[in-house]
């Protein structure tokens, strides 16, 4: 890694300015995708417990129906 450092450093310097700026952002876009998804992921993980825990309380499927209702929008915003 350090090695890849000092041989962008090393390019001529308008250059290697360019080079580690799409780098810097490149990493930072990815970062970023990476943690998009595991804030999804959570979600939906608590989306699904939630559901789970209204089926585990012998709810009926109406009942079920009309509270995801009510909070979706809630789930939509967030999203």
């Amino acid at each position: 890694m350090l090695d890849i450092f000092h041989t962008i450093v090393s390019i001529e310097p308008p250059f290697n300015m360019v080079v580690l700026l799409v780098l810097i952002g490149s990493v930072a876009g990815v970062l970023t995708g990476i943690a998009t998804q595991f804030r999804k992921y959570g979600c939906h993980r608590q989306d699904i417990d939630f559901k789970r825990e209204l089926v585990d309380r012998g709810l009926s499927a109406e009942e079920i129906e009309r509270i995801i209702k009510v909070r979706a929008p809630e789930s939509v915003k967030d999203e």
